[in-house]
């Protein structure tokens, strides 16, 4: 169909299975590590910082190597290379804080409602990214409405959960 994305891996449902993977590991990454670094001095603010770059690198890999491998870049994002760096810089920012957020929180007080809507947030992501030739890009549409939206749809079910555990069961 006209405007589809085509999937670079070569079907939809490998495309699924790669983000859905992907999110798996994305979304349990602050729990190996929390339990690897126990003994490090290492606190929650270090694990958000570099789990956020990370994902942020991840994600924007994913974006431009399905784009490096079919040569199907948005001529308007190449044709002016600060137009693509604003948007990189766009991207490592907010996909910096769709996974800095979840892992301070988790890595602070064991929340893991922000994880679930990580996974979420993953698979969408990559399953968008690793499609190309769309009619609109989706980097630029994700940078500027829907990674803000899932930033503070996260962090307000973050506060739900916060909520709940202590005020309702104690825990906290």
């Amino acid at each position: 169909m006209p405007g589809t994305p085509d999937p670079v891996l070569g079907s939809r449902l490998l495309t699924v299975a790669v983000a859905a993977l992907l999110g798996a590991a994305v979304a349990l990454a602050p729990v190996f590590l929390s339990f690897a670094l126990r003994e490090s001095r290492a606190g929650p603010t270090a694990l958000a910082v570099a789990g956020g770059l990370a994902y942020a690198l991840l994600c924007l890999g994913a974006w431009a190597g399905a784009r490096l491998a079919t040569d199907a870049f948005v001529s308007s994002m190449v044709a002016d290379p600060l137009t693509l760096v604003g948007w990189l810089l766009g991207g490592l920012v907010v996909f910096g804080a769709q996974a800095g957020i979840p892992y301070y929180l988790y890595a602070r007080w064991r929340l893991v409602v922000p994880l679930a809507a990580l996974f979420g947030a993953t698979v969408l992501v990559l399953f968008a990214f690793l499609g190309v030739r769309g009619e609109s890009d989706p980097l630029a549409l994700y940078v500027l409405f829907f990674g803000p939206m899932v930033v503070l749809g996260s962090s307000v079910l973050a506060l739900a959960e916060f909520g709940v555990r202590r005020y309702v069961l104690g825990w906290m």
